[in-house]
């Protein structure tokens, strides 16, 4: 079969399922559990899918959503595609006006990314191939995963749930407070049995100035990473400060969004950590990978959305190698649990996928419908005038 395919249909769709516990960060409260799915179809058939990030604020996903609805289905239908990553690179120019225009970098990024997944869904599908094995054929089988999101009320909790179900790395959200966050983590380690790890995220919580007062009470607690002590846009220099002023590996990255941002913080972060819903997809986040294991910095893909994001991030960090980990939300999420469970399993802290095309996931949406509040297909340009 041709490497070439045509595009015929485009689906979006927007989902929200209600939770009973919001997932806290120090920037404020997740209320509702929030994806936008797109699913893209070739003339032959076959279907590729792909996620477009958003968690924060909730209404987030269903304006990108509605924002692909309006600037896809032109360029995309009935185009011809050779390669995703330069398909997209082409697509990419075609809405860096809109982009500049709309003042509105971030959602087309988003979207961008998400349709870059799809394609390549869609191409490793046809190739009959786990996407894993069409990015690297030496590909690992299993990654290795953490718990990620652990909430400030409930952490130890939470932390013994994902034990139980494979979980042996876990990640605390702190910025509380001290005396809150050394509780949580002082709890924590009280469980911990040996060999498992424990990470921090602070959600840019703090100045230089309030993440140095900080250092004292995370090496006391020997926290395994430090994620995102500070704004992301943050001077190098304040980061680079940082990093020498501690023994904790810095992590970061899911909220720096093009090429030169992430060569300045291979020189003060020790884990990389690029979200290919925000930015990139698969062939921008995949580079970023290569180069960071080439500048000795370890690649740990961010997410915390739904499951076919989750499965893209667990292929790309299966092809790009070296010794990161997944990021797997502890926090309940039907859009994830749902898509995920089904298709893999967690055993002795590392991801095993199966052997099945593409992402392994073929219709997320059939075990979604009663979360899906927009869905809109197109099949003609002429749809979405």
């Amino acid at each position: 079969m041709s490497d070439a395919f045509e595009i015929a249909r485009l689906d979006v769709y927007a989902l929200e399922a209600k939770i009973d516990t919001p997932v806290t960060t120090s920037f404020g409260s997740i209320p509702a559990r929030v994806s936008a799915l797109l699913r893209i179809e070739d003339t032959d058939g076959f279907a590729g899918w792909g996620e477009i990030w958003g968690n924060f604020p909730s209404i987030t996903c269903a304006y990108r959503a509605t924002l692909a609805c309006k600037v896809l289905p032109e360029p995309l239908l009935g185009a011809k595609v050779e390669t995703p990553g330069a398909f997209c690179v082409r697509l990419a120019d075609r809405l860096r006006v809109l982009a500049v225009q709309a003042a509105e970098p971030g959602p087309v990024s988003a979207v961008l990314a998400a349709t870059n997944q799809a394609l390549w869904d869609l191409h490793a599908r046809r190739e009959a191939l786990p996407l894993r094995r069409v990015l690297n054929m030496d590909a690992a089988e299993t990654v290795p995963v953490y718990a990620s999101g652990l909430n400030p009320t409930d952490s130890v909790e939470i932390a013994a749930r994902a034990r139980e179900a494979g979980h042996r790395a876990f990640k605390q959200k702190i910025g509380f407070g001290d005396d809150v966050d050394r509780r949580n983590l002082h709890g924590l380690r009280l469980t911990m049995k040996e060999g498992e790890q424990l990470f921090v995220d602070a959600n840019q919580r703090w100045t230089l100035a309030e993440a140095l007062d900080r250092i004292p009470m995370l090496e006391a607690l020997e926290v395994d990473w430090w994620e995102e002590p500070m704004l992301a846009e943050a001077p190098a220099s304040d980061w680079r400060t940082l990093r020498d002023s501690t023994l904790l590996p810095l992590a970061g990255g899911e909220n720096l969004r093009d090429l030169d941002g992430f060569r300045t913080a291979f020189s003060y972060l020790a884990y990389v950590q690029p979200d290919l819903g925000k930015w990139g997809g698969i062939d921008g986040c995949l580079a970023i990978a290569r180069s960071a294991l080439k500048h000795n910095c370890t690649y740990c893909p961010h997410w915390l959305s739904g499951g076919v994001g989750l499965m893209h991030s667990a292929h790309l960090l299966a092809a790009a190698g070296g010794d990161g980990l997944l990021e797997m939300d502890a926090n309940p999420n039907p859009l994830r649990s749902r898509v995920v469970d089904p298709a893999t399993g967690i055993f002795e802290g590392k991801l095993h996928m199966v052997d099945a095309p593409g992402i392994g996931v073929d219709s997320p949406i059939d075990d979604l419908g009663e979360f899906v509040t927009m869905h809109e297909s197109f099949t003609d340009v002429g749809d979405h005038m």
